[in-house]
Formats: structure tokens, sequence, C-alpha cells
């Protein structure tokens, strides 16, 4: 048959615009500061810290791959002692115009490495270890990190625009519980980044 085509594209046969993540993705997408408090009882008392998150197109990236990479540094707020960094890929599948899945890879210099899975909409994402999704190596300490659970909202209407940013975790020993809490303001693109790893 002449001038036919077959469309297989599970977004194109739902009606669905294409580009239903870029909405979240304009706003998460730059560089993100602020500070932050952590812990973690019994084994980490409070602590303060800055942070600085840059997150941008990944390659491959085009309509039909939707793919971001993050990097992340965490330093003492009085000290500015380096205390944690992590590099990461995020992954969005759009169910609909306005939220879909989102899957996040993401590696620290301890060699943890998770793949969480999760759900996101226009200001916010969820995401958590599913399926046996944390390894590490043999040289690891324990308690074992078991599970982990990421949360993000971005507030639009603030000025300049805000992040709020959750990470939980459980081990061996402990529940889960919130470790890290952040506060992020966007920069605005002139200002480039300052991440220093």
């Amino acid at each position: 048959m002449a001038g036919s085509f077959i469309v297989d594209d599970p977004i194109l046969l739902q009606g669905l615009p294409r580009q239903a993540p870029l909405r979240l993705m304009e706003n998460l997408e730059g560089v993100w500061v602020g500070e932050g408090v952590g812990e973690y009882p019994p084994h980490v008392p409070r602590f303060q810290f800055t942070q600085e998150l840059v997150i941008e197109k990944a390659i491959p990236h085009s309509s039909r791959e939707l793919n971001w990479s993050f990097r992340s540094v965490s330093r003492n707020k009085h000290t500015q002692e380096g205390l944690h960094s992590e590099w990461g890929y995020l992954r969005l599948h759009p169910l609909a115009i306005d939220h879909g899945r989102i899957e996040l890879v993401c590696t620290t210099p301890h060699g943890l490495c998770e793949v969480d899975e999760g759900t996101y909409t226009e200001d916010s994402f969820d995401v958590w270890t599913r399926y046996g999704g944390l390894s590490r190596p043999a040289s690891a300490s324990r308690p074992y990190v078991t599970e982990v659970r990421r949360w993000c909202e971005i507030r639009t209407e603030n000025s300049p625009i805000s992040m709020e940013y959750r990470v939980e975790m459980a081990t061996e020993r402990t529940p889960m519980q919130q470790h890290l809490l952040s506060r992020l303001r966007k920069l605005d693109p002139q200002q480039g980044t300052q991440l220093v790893v």
C-alpha cells in the first residue's frame, strides 16, 4: 500500500506529545546551590552542609531518548571540607502529558551504586531502589545500605526557582529514615557552575 506506515510508538498511539517530560526538566535542568541538614541516628549525628547540584542533558539525548546527567557535591557548611559527591543519570518515560515513570542510576566514590525507579510529575519526582537495585564493592564497610529513596519538589512560583530535595535510606541495622534534606535555589545561567570535585 503506497504511502502507508505503521505507528507503533505508544506515545503517538495515545496522541500525547513526545515532549511531555520537558516541563519538569526545563525547570530541573541547570545549576542548583543551597544548604541542607543531614543525620542518621544513631550512627551519624546532625550536621549542616552546602550543596551544589548540576543537571544537564546526557548523550545520547533526543526526542526518543530523554536522558539527563547529574552530579552533586556536598561540603561541611562551616569548614567547607568535602563530605560527599555522587554522579548519575535520569531517564524519563512519559505516560501522560503531565506525568510518567523515571529511572535514576547513581554512584558514589565509596562504590555504592543504586538503581532507582519511580514517578514524576511536572514539578516533582519520587524514586526508590527496587528489585535489588543496590550494589557495592567487597571493601564497603558495614552497616550496608539496603534501600534508598530520593524525593524532589520544585517550586516554580519562588524567585529564584527553589527545590526541596530529600534522601531517605535504610541499613542492615536501621529502618528507612530521612538522611539528608536540602533546600536549593536555581542559579541564573549566566552565573555558571562552581562545582569542584
